[in-house]
């Protein structure tokens, strides 16, 4: 049966907006790509205001939505403002996130370059499956979700480079906490709440052979003390970078280009305390748990001259000493273990 004049008009717009969606995404994707070229001149434009401009972004897609909520069969008088009003409020809304870059430092930047590359690739998915079937499509509301998802995290960046350095530390830190609970594990149940000896099988579930955890059965009596050790320096760690942290929050150290160089020491500080978690546990090698330990050092001593030259230099200070005395107490028992 031939389809009605209708229907070809329906399959016809449907067709049209196919097109329209995918070249749509297309052009966004090349749009986004002025985000991989840092700006001549800062702009300095509020996070306020981009987030004012994402919202108008994911409010736009909403009335794509709507529309297209039963299919793609939206006549092209209706679809073509629609999306031309849309792509204005995506290109104003990229607009302000490029021009609030520059100004407030590379972490501060890399975050609201990422998360302006979010917006412009859920968009993108977005209007490709708003416009890709003739019937009603499952995936138009969890898209559109995504929309939302993306617009609404500007109001959760961080307001300016300084911020945003602490935030990257706070994150390094809580990687470094997690170090600190597990290697906190060990020495647990050598004795009862009574302080009595437990005997090895009590209360111990079965361990498959293939299973990578460890219990105090698996480390000898040294290997238990260095491991024990290496969690004190761990959390001695930990508290270094809260230490840190707390001139940033206060405001006391705000030169940009210092706290970007702290933060990148702190990236490798974390990595080398995670080395040292990872080589408490059996077999022990002392020699690679002492370089990493030291490498830690090295990189607490050029954070804290960091954190000092912008402009906290006795917090700094304070914190640097508490933790090369957690380092010289760990290197001394692997010099001890190692005789």
């Amino acid at each position: 049966r031939a389809p009605t004049q209708r229907q070809r008009f329906k399959m016809a717009a449907g067709a049209a907006n196919v097109t329209r969606g995918t070249a749509f995404a297309a052009t966004l994707a090349a749009e986004r790509t002025v985000l991989d070229v840092p700006p001549e001149v800062p702009g300095g434009t509020s996070m306020g205001q981009v987030s004012i401009a994402a919202e108008k972004v994911a409010l736009g897609a909403t009335k794509i939505q709507m529309c297209f909520s039963g299919g793609n069969d939206v006549p092209e008088t209706v679809a073509v403002p629609l999306f031309k009003e849309f792509h204005t409020q995506i290109i104003a809304f990229l607009a302000f996130a490029v021009s609030s870059l520059g100004s407030n430092g590379a972490t501060f930047d890399e975050g609201v370059v990422r998360a302006t590359k979010l917006v412009s690739q859920s968009c993108a998915n977005f209007v490709v499956v708003a416009t890709a079937t003739t019937t009603p499509s499952p995936n138009l509301k969890p898209s559109l979700a995504e929309v939302w998802s993306s617009c609404a995290a500007f109001k959760k960046l961080p307001k300016d480079g300084r911020a945003a350095v602490s935030k990257a530390l706070m994150r390094s830190a809580m990687v470094v906490k997690d170090v600190v609970d597990e290697l906190a594990t060990i020495g647990d149940g050598a004795c009862g709440a009574d302080g009595e000896n437990q005997s090895p099988t009590d209360d111990k579930p079965a361990r498959h052979e293939d299973d990578l955890f460890f219990d105090d059965d698996d480390f000898e009596a040294e290997e238990l003390q260095v491991a024990k050790a290496c969690a004190q320096f761990a959390g001695a760690g930990f508290e270094l970078l809260r230490a840190l942290v707390a001139p940033i929050v206060r405001g006391t150290s705000t030169e940009r280009q210092s706290l970007e160089r702290a933060l990148l020491e702190c990236k490798k500080f974390q990595r080398a305390v995670e080395e040292v978690g990872a080589g408490s546990y059996p077999p022990q090698d002392l020699a690679e748990i002492a370089e990493s330990a030291l490498d830690a050092l090295q990189r607490a001593q050029a954070m804290g001259t960091a954190i000092g030259e912008a402009g906290d230099l006795d917090a700094a200070t304070i914190a640097t000493t508490a933790f090369e005395v957690a380092h010289e107490t760990l290197r001394l028992i692997l010099r001890e273990e190692e005789r």
